[in-house]
């Protein structure tokens, strides 16, 4: 009779232990997919906001700029709340308040309106969702394969750039940019909210299962990447030197990638050439980024994270390169370049970041300590669209935006050899 009940028991438990894991990937996947997608559909509305008011670049782009503020320094709050309330609170909250984000701008009429939806709101919201907040679950799921599978969940940013971003421009075009703009609301309430609410779970053994799809991972302990269920305590990576050059190369590493994303589009318009070449280039850019992603995470696991960074940031200074030159380039160069280029550079930075920090900080406390890391990339993200509009408006071009954001990428590639993720833990 119990070898009856149990034998049912057993099959369930080895057939969750195949499945669920991916469920929790995939709505890993479309989570970023939602935020991401939609956030980066500001490079068009930044430039049909500014279409519609005159402000200047610089000030048009500071609503970004501080709502990466608002997620620099909410960031490790939403870390903690994540150890200790978990992805079912903290994700439907960020989604929700994206929404109320997005559904302000389609209000605005003045520049506090906008700073208020575009920038705090949006902001606070998109600092629960990133692939920061999705590692402290990924990571307690996969360990083996943790960058195969990081990679895999980071992979949705490229698919919510490659769709959002021109089905907002045709929702601009069609029904102007404030109905866009409540359209990108709803996505986030029928998509994002929903899916985390009912069926995300924060470690495996929440359903009785264990990680790698229930394979002993204590085979691989004398490795660098082990199951470890205590880790080290915030405190403790606060006098880890490793935590702060990871956070050196993160805020080095993050703010030319999003000088490019919030202005790609804008530096293409001043070189005579469409919105809707700008929106289709970015929309490839999303595309390419889909299979960067899950490359440079399945690179890590076999060559090193630091080796695999090197590789992108070489990428992304040849994607910066071509924004440089785009008016000595047809339309099919560019096509053809800067796409595959910023794809690679951006999915080393996306994808590799949270698998760096988990390859040395995974543990009960990781969300914490992921979350304080967080706040080198929401400064980054701020810091490089302001800084590029302000240059704009004093030079009149993004060349001197553009060679900061070289030497920028070659800093943070320092940081992260210094760091040495190939190591493990200490």
């Amino acid at each position: 009779m119990n070898a009856s009940v149990a034998e049912p028991a057993s099959a369930r438990t080895a057939r969750l232990n195949r499945t669920y894991p991916w469920v929790v990937l995939g709505i890993s996947f479309m989570t970023v997919a939602a935020a991401f997608g939609c956030r980066a559909a500001f490079a068009l509305f930044f430039v049909a906001v500014l279409d519609e008011f005159h402000w200047s670049r610089g000030l048009a782009a500071g609503a970004l700029t501080l709502g990466s503020v608002a997620w620099t320094f909410s960031a490790p709050v939403w870390g903690q709340m994540l150890d200790r309330l978990g992805p079912r609170v903290v994700f439907p909250a960020g989604a929700g308040l994206m929404a109320a984000g997005f559904a302000v701008s389609s209000m605005t009429h003045a520049v506090w309106h906008y700073y208020l939806g575009m920038g705090l709101l949006v902001g606070l919201g998109f600092a629960a969702l990133p692939m920061t907040s999705q590692a402290t679950v990924i990571t307690n799921w996969f360990v083996q394969k943790r960058g195969m599978a990081m990679g895999i969940a980071a992979s949705g940013i490229g698919v919510g750039i490659f769709l959002v971003v021109p089905a907002t421009e045709w929702l601009i075009v069609a029904f102007g940019w404030r109905n866009a703009y409540l359209v990108l609301a709803g996505v986030m309430l029928a998509a994002v909210v929903p899916l985390n609410l009912f069926f995300q779970r924060r470690r495996p053994q929440d359903l009785g299962l264990l990680p790698d799809f229930g394979a002993a991972t204590e085979a691989a302990s004398g490795g660098p990447r082990r199951a470890r269920e205590d880790g080290v305590t915030l405190a403790g990576a606060l006098r880890n030197y490793r935590f702060w050059a990871l956070a050196g190369g993160f805020v080095l590493g993050a703010i030319p990638v999003h000088m490019v994303l919030v202005h790609q589009v804008a530096a293409m318009v001043d070189v005579g050439l469409s919105r809707d070449f700008g929106a289709w280039v970015l929309a490839l850019t999303g595309f390419f980024t889909t299979f960067t992603m899950i490359g440079m995470g399945t690179l890590s696991d076999r060559i090193g994270s630091e080796r695999a960074y090197t590789i992108g940031s070489m990428a992304l200074v040849g994607g910066i390169l071509v924004i440089l030159y785009l008016d000595r380039m047809s339309e099919f160069a560019v096509v053809s370049l800067y796409p595959p280029l910023f794809a690679v550079g951006f999915g080393s930075r996306q994808g590799l970041y949270p698998t760096i920090a988990a390859d040395i900080f995974h543990g009960k406390h990781f969300g914490s300590i992921i979350g304080l890391l967080a706040l080198s990339i929401g400064t980054g993200a701020g810091v490089g669209p302001w800084l590029a509009g302000y240059l704009h408006d004093v030079s009149g071009s993004y060349a001197s935006s553009g060679w900061i954001g070289i030497v920028l990428c070659v800093l943070s590639l320092v940081c992260i050899w210094i760091v040495a993720p190939s190591k493990g833990a200490d």
